[in-house]
């Protein structure tokens, strides 16, 4: 073959082939890192990235002791090139998490400089440079922007403890806060607002930026101001409080490169030995939908997939349009300075397109950019994207109308037009600056957006996938990056590798068709539910999204895993039953790696259950795992991957006179005549010991209340310590569960930085003295047993959506001054 030939090629493949050769680990190490001025790292804290015309831009907080925003900017979202300052305005001293806005041709800046109070600078570009725009206007740190569908806009930072969101007139212009009533029990700041299925989505942060406990939850709300719910069975959505890489918050949000997967942005700690002030660095983890639950793959830092490209892209970064293009009706098409493509023919009433000679699938997202030049005298002068483009008798357009201030969107379907429908823009919208659409295309559904807000939905029947394109009619136009990419509604999750350990949604089995991706012995979806193929899947109230049901023996589904490192997992599967005798089994391949697995009953279709299955032998990598109905039917909701580890026997009785192997937080710990002591009346207090990748045991331990009032027991599956006293004043810092003794009873209660009591049993209990209890730990069942260690005093099933299945153990006071002796691990 010519070596032009081979050059031609190449160059060919890179507009239709996506990219997924490489990975990526977390954190990010990015080039010109902040430093302080005596060269400590500061690195790059409360990263905000934006996306603008194809391209990501990405902005952190300065160091204290500097002046300056910088900017990095990335195709794919993990090659990152520096682009220097984008802004040397004097008040950008210790600007705190710079994030940015595009409208109407402008990049409008928010900043609270050392937190103390806000300013607005703006540019006509997002490499700068920004210049002040406002005086200091207030307000407290971490501002957030968001741009509701009808154009009006919102603003939210940190209040009282709390997230407080003000109504903007205008990008500069702030309205009274409204408390949204969102608080992580302490400081909280680093909010995220965005808009999902006409539901509002805030994800935040608390309490301490230095804190290992700082961590990020969601909320869900009908209004952009108020009304909030936190999505308690979800949250956190992010935390990690021990090993390399901690201290994970102030996140941001964005679409990936195939216009299709969701990102979470966040920062962790950065160590080099500052411990003051460790400085931060950025992480990137996949988000994936079910319903309305929001789910962080995460957090990772092991080698994960890079994010997808999509299907056909172009920038325009050439000399002439060539062959990936071709015309439809004339018009004058050219290539600007390697960067945009125009079309410039006006005058008259025809209408001119320019389509892609490659097709979309028959379900798509799409994205256009664009803004006008000049245009005619004509009745209707329009310009926008065309796309579902067959021929002149079979596609659809979405224009933008300057003279009516409007989105037109018209359908034709073999020749037949659906009729014009609009939807109108702000008022002042400026048509000659960039505008972005995007397409959504899922069955006979298109929804159409503008510059993010979502103008129209319609069904159209009839059109399938096709090229994509640029549609003029008496317009001088630009238009700039495109793309489509075959996936919509966060499909792009079906096929992906999820990150092993983790948790894999059930109806994001692969992509394909039935006896490759999948085996359903029905020809259709019966439940009607998130997928067209023929698994059957529908929504359940009680689990709050989509499940795959009515399973038959012999029918499997397949899922794409990327296992972090070789070894033993526990494999944990949430499901729905009345049957008595269903069972499932999972294969790696063609390895058998778990045997058949029984189901008990979960008693109703609406209760869910977890059935487990331990010591699954996984190798890192990329793997496909089959999930086989072997008999019976059940609802499957998820499944999750743990790494698993052999419990180790420990007895301690302290008579060496140390709690060695013991990891202390709160409180005060010594240990006295032999025997564990936590001088913490008036005062809350952990010591933990053990793996996390423990599952079942039996922990033991004698216990003395010398206090009247408070409590004192004993921890199980402790996941996420950290020490509630450093920066906070929190006694909840730890996710597991809490079982222990007061002067009235037993109790059982759950901790996930907070606490829900989950079950008690009276018992008379003096103070000053000895009483033993026991915890045995097995699946999602736990028993608590005092003094009498034949009868549990209580037996509590988690069914919850996210039991805590292993962890450390540990020993816990609450206001109560204890003795603690003779404790014991039993595997």
């Amino acid at each position: 073959m010519k070596k032009w030939r081979i050059l031609f090629l190449s160059a060919a493949l890179c507009f239709l082939m996506p990219s997924n050769m490489y990975a990526y680990n977390n954190p990010f190490n990015l080039s010109n890192s902040w430093h302080w001025s005596n060269s400590d790292f500061y690195g790059e804290g409360d990263p905000y990235i934006l996306k603008f015309n194809g391209t990501y831009y990405l902005y952190v907080s300065t160091v204290d002791d500097s002046v300056g925003v910088k900017v990095w900017s990335s195709t794919n979202l993990v090659d990152w090139t520096y682009r220097g300052l984008c802004s040397t305005e004097a008040v950008t001293k210790a600007a705190y998490a710079p994030e940015v806005v595009y409208w109407n041709g402008q990049f409008y800046m928010y900043t609270s400089p050392g937190g103390g109070g806000h300013y607005v600078l703006s540019s006509p570009s997002p490499t700068g440079p920004f210049t002040l725009q406002t005086g200091n206007l207030g307000m407290g740190i971490d501002g957030n922007v968001f741009i509701d569908d009808d154009g009006k806009w919102y603003f939210y930072s940190t209040g009282s403890n709390t997230i407080a969101a003000r109504p903007m007139t205008s990008p500069t212009t702030f309205g009274a806060p409204l408390s949204t009533g969102l608080s992580m029990a302490g400081w909280t700041e680093g909010s995220t607002t965005f808009k999902r299925d006409g539901k509002y989505y805030m994800t935040y942060t608390g309490n301490h930026v230095w804190s290992t406990a700082y961590r990020v939850d969601y909320a869900t709300g009908s209004s952009p101001t108020v009304g909030f719910k936190p999505a308690a069975d979800m949250n956190p959505v992010l935390i990690n409080t021990e090993g390399s890489n901690v201290g994970l918050g102030h996140n941001s949000i964005i679409k990936g490169p195939d216009l299709d997967s969701d990102y979470i942005v966040y920062h962790s700690h950065a160590s080099d030995g500052n411990t003051t002030y460790p400085g931060r660095k950025m992480n990137m983890d996949r988000i994936v939908w079910n319903g309305d639950k929001l789910l962080v793959q995460g957090p990772t830092t092991e080698s994960q997939p890079n994010p997808e490209m999509p299907d056909f892209e172009d920038r325009f970064n050439r000399t002439s349009l060539g062959s990936n293009w071709t015309n439809v009706g004339g018009g004058t098409w050219g290539i600007y300075n390697q960067e945009l493509m125009w079309q410039d023919t006006i005058g008259t009433a025809s209408t001119y397109r320019q389509v892609t000679a490659v097709n979309s699938a028959s379900d798509y997202t799409a994205e256009f950019n664009t803004k006008q030049m000049k245009q005619g005298s004509s009745e209707n002068p329009v310009y926008g994207a065309v796309f579902s483009y067959t021929n002149e008798n079979s596609y659809g357009v979405a224009v933008l109308n300057r003279n009516k201030n409007r989105l037109e969107t018209n359908y034709v379907v073999e020749g037949v037009s659906q009729g014009w429908q609009y939807a109108s823009l702000p008022t002042g919208y400026d048509y000659s600056k960039w505008h972005q659409i995007r397409v959504e295309k899922a069955g006979s559904s298109f929804t159409v957006y503008v510059d993010g807000m979502k103008k129209q939905t319609r069904t159209i029947d009839g059109l399938k996938g096709g090229k994509i394109g640029y549609t003029t009619t008496d317009v001088h136009a630009d238009f700039g990056y495109t793309a489509f990419s075959n996936k919509v509604n966060g499909s792009s999750a079906w096929n992906s590798y999820k990150p092993l350990p983790g948790k894999i949604e059930a109806v994001h089995y692969m992509t394909g068709n039935e006896g490759t991706a999948y085996h359903d012995l029905s020809p259709v979806n019966l439940g009607g539910a998130y997928r067209n193929d023929a698994v059957d899947i529908r929504s359940s109230a009680a689990e709050g999204k989509n499940v795959v049901g009515w399973n038959q023996t012999g029918e499997w589904l397949k899922y794409r895993v990327n296992v972090a490192e070789t070894g033993y997992y526990d494999l944990d599967v949430r499901l729905a039953t009345t049957f008595n005798d269903a069972s499932f089994r999972v294969w790696n391949e063609t390895t058998d790696l778990t045997g058949v697995v029984s189901v008990s009953s979960s008693g109703e279709w609406e209760n869910s259950t977890t059935a487990s299955k331990k010591g699954l032998y996984l190798t890192a990598g990329n793997h496909e795992l089959r999930f086989e109905f072997v008999k019976g039917e059940f609802d499957f909701s998820d499944m999750t991957f743990t790494p698993s580890e052999s419990v180790t026997g420990l007895f301690d009785d302290f008579n060496d006179g140390n709690d060695s192997g013991w990891t202390r937080f709160e409180g005060n710990w010594s240990v006295i005549d032999g025997e564990l002591d936590s001088a913490g009346s008036g005062m809350f207090a952990k010591s933990t010991i053990g793996k996390d990748t423990w599952a079942d045991y039996t922990v033991e331990s004698d216990i003395k209340l010398i206090d009247t009032s408070g409590d004192s027991g004993i921890m199980v599956r402790v996941n996420n310590p950290s020490n509630g006293k450093v920066l906070a004043n929190n006694p909840d810092y730890v996710q597991g569960y809490y079982a222990f003794i007061k002067s009235n009873g037993v109790y059982l209660g759950k901790m996930n930085y907070g606490y829900k009591e989950l079950a008690s049993a009276p018992l008379s209990i003096a103070s000053g003295t000895w009483q033993h209890m026991k915890v045995v730990t097995s699946g999602t069942t736990i028993k608590v047993y005092v003094d009498d260690m034949n009868t549990p005093k209580i037996t509590y099933k988690d069914n919850s959506m996210n039991p805590f299945t292993h962890g450390k153990v540990g020993l816990r006071t609450m206001n109560n001054h204890t003795r603690f002796d003779n404790f014991r691990i039993t595997p």
